[in-house]
């Protein structure tokens, strides 16, 4: 029960609840404005996310 918090713990910490606050946000803030195009908006973003994504896998293929 003596573990502390290392620098690395508190770090991690911090980027998963900003990553995880700002999921919630960035939905509510999507279905406030879209109304019901709320989900045409999330499937083009995640269309783009896979382009984005191939064009990342193909560049580290080139650049290991």
């Amino acid at each position: 029960m003596g573990k502390q918090i290392t620098l690395k713990d508190a770090i991690s910490i911090g980027i998963g609840g900003m990553v995880g606050g700002g999921v919630f946000a960035v939905l509510g803030l999507a279905v406030s404005l879209a109304k019901g195009g709320t989900p045409i908006t999330f499937l083009f973003a995640g269309i783009i996310a896979l382009f984005t994504a191939y064009s990342y896998a193909k560049l580290s293929r080139k650049f290991p």
